[in-house]
């Protein structure tokens, strides 16, 4: 079942990941994502960061959290 943009999935599924990007100035930054894997946090950092949707080679790392 979906809801918005993001699935529902329990918390124990779910890890805590930072995805690091720039811009074109080259400032860094970073969003953190709840996800099931590396590629879905990727992805949801995408849909969240409307520069990401442009530029997605903008994107330096995706870092799981412990």
């Amino acid at each position: 079942m979906q809801y918005g943009i993001e699935q529902i999935m329990p918390l124990t599924q779910q890890k805590h990941y930072t995805v690091g990007y720039h811009d074109l100035a080259h400032q860094h930054y970073e969003i953190c994502e709840y996800a099931v894997d590396a590629y879905e946090a990727i992805k949801d950092a995408k849909e969240d960061v409307p520069t990401l949707q442009e530029h997605p080679l903008f994107i330096d790392y995706c870092l799981k959290e412990e």
